[in-house]
């Protein structure tokens, strides 16, 4: 999953029409679908890329896509995009508006529960339910929910699992969330639906985590994180606060400037309850670069290179993270 995780990050930097955007990135990802090892010449694109860019940006804000697998026409995989490392509207409004939270409008949580998402999730949730697949891709014209209702017709049962690192990470979840909370009205109940999110902050407060934890059976909701990544840490209080040493055994602690990044982000989250879903999950464990002696510089390679790397896929022929980043580590 964590190949097509960051199959999604294609394209982040291009400047254009989403329909030339689109086009561009397909070929990259079916590229990929006959080169990358985990997945070379198992799996096909369907549908997409849909891409989302916020008006007035630069470049495209969100990217979601859909892969079915050859041997087995039942299998999808759904791999969506996370922040756009070099899109400032998308860090901005999709990552920071944590500040305020909006109600879960999906389900039948129990009465006690009053589940609730941070706003930038609630926007990237919307956008991704509303993105059509561009002119010149697979399904062009049609949002994933309608490529997925024809083209499960007459199957038994299927399987789709969503993925995603970073943002990708907390939407992934919360979109499969949505998905199984509406089985039966646009999916049918015999789908078996699941997610693997990677690198992913906390979407909502405790009784959303509860909830969405009390939806998926075992196994279904799959969340990693790597013990270095600053990422995962956000947005419950008592995480971010390991943050200030969380290079420590490394010698590594962070200066004035990262001190006041932390010390902001529990401002914005003070009092919201953030948590985790699958809060007990324990986390790979990083490898320190120990050339990167810089908080922010060790941070963003635990953050990139970090899960390729313990996960023992970080050759070209795996996952080539360095080809997808370049310039940005």
């Amino acid at each position: 999953m964590l190949a097509f995780a960051y199959m999604s990050y294609y394209g982040f930097d291009l400047i254009g029409p989403d329909k030339c955007n689109a086009q561009k990135i397909e070929k990259d990802i079916k590229h990929a679908l006959t080169s990358w090892a985990p997945v070379k010449d198992e799996w096909e694109l369907v549908w997409g890329p849909g891409v989302f860019i916020f008006d007035n940006a630069l470049f495209d804000d969100n990217l979601m896509y859909l892969v079915r697998n050859i041997k087995d026409p039942s299998r999808y995989v759904i791999g969506i995009r996370g922040t756009n490392p070099v899109g400032l509207k998308d860090w901005l409004i999709e990552d920071f508006q944590v500040a305020s939270m909006v109600p879960w409008q999906y389900g039948k949580p129990a009465a006690k529960l009053k589940p609730k998402i941070s706003k930038s999730i609630g926007i990237g949730i919307t956008k991704l339910q509303e993105m059509i697949a561009e002119p010149g891709v697979p399904g062009e014209g049609k949002s994933l929910l309608e490529f997925l209702q024809g083209d499960i017709e007459g199957k038994d049962a299927v399987d789709i699992c969503v993925t995603g690192h970073s943002l990708g990470g907390a939407l992934a979840p919360t979109l499969a969330l949505w998905l199984k909370d509406t089985q039966g009205e646009k999916l049918p109940e015999s789908a078996k639906i699941s997610t693997v999110a990677f690198a992913g902050p906390s979407a909502g407060n405790k009784d959303f985590a509860t909830y969405s934890d009390q939806r998926f059976a075992e196994g279904e909701c799959i969340r990693v994180a790597n013990s270095l990544d600053v990422a995962p840490h956000a947005w419950n209080q008592k995480s971010l606060r390991k943050l200030f040493l969380l290079y420590k055994s490394h010698f590594l602690l962070p200066g004035p400037l990262v001190i006041s990044m932390i010390s902001a982000m529990l401002a914005l989250s003070w009092h919201k309850g953030y948590q985790q879903i699958e809060a007990d999950a324990e986390p790979i464990q990083g490898r320190f670069k120990p050339l990167l002696y810089n908080y922010l510089a060790q941070g963003i390679y635990q953050h990139v290179v970090g899960y390729p790397e313990a996960m023992g896929m970080l050759d070209d022929n795996e996952i080539p993270v360095f080809e997808l980043f370049a310039g940005q580590l």
